[in-house]
């Protein structure tokens, strides 16, 4: 046994000293290991250095489970001040009391250095601006440019380089099977890990390994930009028209090889231009953006979604079951739209038209199966808004006279070919005519009489709605005049406005300037809009609504109970007349449902001196109701349908309405 006693007694030619583990401390050394450990160790404290934690902690490790007079298998090398090279090695001994201690040795070495030959010293001149380095055959670090230091730092072997192990070795199995390598991989360097074409050759004199480096990072950088700026839209950041027709490809291969079926959401928000136009395109970038949002939201995880441009948008589904799992998707994406978005310190709201179509009941190709979803979106956006619809053959004779409508839809308003008809108002309980709405219709050359639901969409969309609302709006006031000139007595006309009309920001000027250049009275003059119309910028509304009213005009809800406006902000629009749609008058008598409602809107109406008209009245059972809950004026097919001026003329002389000079004072009705 070794003991501490007998150690000190020792006279040793090496720096030497002993470690106890336990106390953290030296408690021996000779002269050289004084001189050499002078700036190594830790303060001193009781008359004996001390060591630090992590050498403390880094002994024990090895110290365990080894016998004494053994030697630690840890290899602990240390730098004198003078720059000499020591190889520390100890042995376990006891230091009494069954502790044991560390006895330490420094030898001093020779760093091994590399004897350049000249041809190493030849090819480094060689690539002295280049990023080069040379390796035995171990692969253990020989020398290198100043390039390769400076881009790598210092390493000790090719596998320092990689930045992944499988890759290092992966990298070295290949080299021993073959003179020269050639590949892009990932490697570390000083500014973190980055992409590197290699060049590998091997000496076979020498069995020198020769490493030509070059950093491709921004190479790959601009490839990754360039690949997402084609493949990706930049708006969403969601994958665009070239990723779809690649996916559907893909999708349409496997679905034939499994026998499978996938299938496609074609989307197209609506009334998005009225948006756009109105508020401005940072507005309706940002709109897009939160809608994108909402519908991946709103998709399963199986389904991707995909951006063809402007309000359009796709979504693909593979592996279905059955076109339920489609209209789900529609369903949850409709569902997800009633609620607002906030945009620009605005609360909006839109909805999307959604046509669903799928391989292969729908189409066999992946154009085919695309045109066909678009067809069944048409559908739903001339249907309603915030519907979907399931392709169907006739679809596409539809699209095609959607197509056949919208190139006429400007040279029509050009030669004016169309035409207003006129629906009477009757006032109760004397059932007099009070009234009339304009109610705009096409008489195409060829196809004949168009009726608004085919082309008002189109209108809408190509922004021919701004000059035809107000060609609507001229022609009306031009025939209130033409019917007074005529000798008939004045009835109150009044004129739908579409929703982008209405956020035209010169509309009151317009209006006004129509008024007065027919001079019609603005008392006649009613404008008819929608809740939803006037909620999409509640605030913005109240002010244009309170412009009309400067100008004499009385103002209608159309539609009332079918959109969302709220109490609160009834009672701030400056409106005249509450219009109840007919879906609510069509079931009356039969519906209790629908009676509790008309008459709820009847008297909450009444309670706010508002006007209440009741449209799409067919039957007497309907007037009496109406009536009795005391609706002061009806509109529908029991009275008359929408008639031309010639016959809405005969209508008021069969109404007594010619060649009388009282006017009718609307207004207090």
């Amino acid at each position: 046994m070794t003991d501490l006693s007998k150690l000190l007694q020792c006279k040793m030619p090496l720096a030497a000293w002993v470690i106890d583990v336990e106390q953290s401390s030296v408690p021996w050394c000779n002269g050289a290991a004084e001189a050499l450990l002078a700036d190594s160790l830790g303060e001193i404290k009781s008359g004996q250095r001390m060591i630090g934690e992590a050498l403390k902690e880094r002994i024990s490790l090895y110290l365990d489970g080894v016998e004494e007079g053994k030697s630690l298998t840890f290899d602990w090398p240390f730098i004198s001040k003078e720059g000499i090279h020591y190889s520390c090695t100890g042995s376990v001994i006891s230091l009494g009391q069954k502790r044991k201690g560390l006895s330490v040795e420094a030898h001093p070495v020779m760093k091994p250095r590399f004897s350049r030959d000249d041809q190493d010293v030849g090819l480094l001149a060689q690539f002295e601006t280049l990023s080069f380095a040379i390796f035995n055959k171990n692969g253990v670090y020989c020398d290198s440019s100043e390039c390769f230091k400076t881009h790598f730092g210092n390493i000790n072997n090719v596998r320092d380089l990689f930045a992944v192990t499988d890759a290092a070795d992966s990298f070295m199995s290949r080299f021993t099977q073959q003179e020269s390598l050639s590949q892009e991989i990932m490697l570390s360097t000083l500014r973190g890990v980055r992409w590197h074409r290699i060049e590998v050759s091997q000496n076979k004199s020498t069995q020198k390994i020769y490493l030509l480096t070059h950093d491709i990072q921004e190479d790959r950088d601009h490839e990754v930009a360039l690949y997402r700026l084609n493949n990706y839209d930049s708006l969403t950041n969601l994958p665009n028209r070239n990723l779809l027709y690649h996916q559907l490809e893909n999708a349409l291969v496997n679905a034939s090889k499994r026998q499978r079926a996938f299938g496609i959401l074609y989307l197209d928000l609506d009334g998005f231009k009225v948006i756009n136009d109105n508020f401005g395109h940072r507005v309706g970038d940002e709109l897009i953006q939160r809608v994108a949002e909402r519908i991946k939201g709103s998709i399963p995880s199986g389904a991707c979604l995909y951006r063809l441009g402007g309000d359009e948008f796709v979504v693909v589904l593979e592996n279905i079951d059955s076109i339920e799992d489609l209209e789900n998707i529609a369903k949850n994406i409709m569902q997800n739209a009633s609620n607002t978005y906030p945009v620009a310190k605005m609360e909006m709201m839109i909805t999307a038209s959604i046509g669903i179509a799928s391989y292969p009941q729908h189409a066999n190709d992946v154009d085919n199966l695309l045109k066909n979803a678009d067809a069944a979106m048409y559908r739903a956006k001339s249907t309603a808004h915030n519907m979907y619809f399931v392709y169907e053959n006739k679809m596409a004779d539809n699209i095609n006279a959607h197509l056949t409508l919208g190139g006429g839809l400007r040279k029509a308003i050009e030669e004016e070919q169309f035409v207003l008809h006129y629906q009477p108002k009757i006032r109760l309980p004397d059932e007099s005519v009070v009234g009339a709405e304009a109610l705009i219709r096409w008489s195409h050359p060829e196809l004949g009489m168009i009726s608004p639901d085919q082309f008002i969409p189109l209108a809408e969309e190509s922004g021919l709605i701004i000059p035809l609302g107000e060609w609507v709006i001229c022609r009306a006031c031009r025939q209130l005049q033409e019917w007074r000139e005529a000798g008939y007595r004045p009835i109150k006309l009044s004129v739908n406005l579409s929703s982008r009309q209405f956020m035209q920001a010169d509309l009151v000027d317009m209006v006004q300037r129509i008024l007065e250049e027919t001079g019609v009275d603005p008392k006649y003059f009613e404008l008819e809009l929608t809740e939803s119309m006037l909620m999409a910028d509640a605030q913005q509304s109240i002010e244009k609504l309170h412009g009309f009213r400067k100008l004499g005009l009385t103002l209608s809800i159309d539609d009332f109970g079918t959109g969302y406006s709220s109490l609160a902000y009834l009672k701030k629009f400056p409106i005249q007349t509450l219009k109840i749609d007919r879906s609510f008058i069509h079931d009356l008598g039969l519906d209790c449902d629908n009676d509790a409602i008309v008459k709820a809107t009847v008297a909450m109406a009444n309670s706010l001196n508002l006007k209440v008209i009741a449209e799409g009245v067919e039957n007497r059972t309907q007037v009496d109701i109406l009536n009795s809950y005391k609706c002061q004026e009806v509109q529908g097919y029991l009275f008359s349908k929408p008639l031309n001026s010639v016959d809405f003329a005969l209508y008021m002389d069969i109404h007594g309405f010619y060649n009388v000079s009282v006017a009718v004072e609307n207004d207090s009705v």
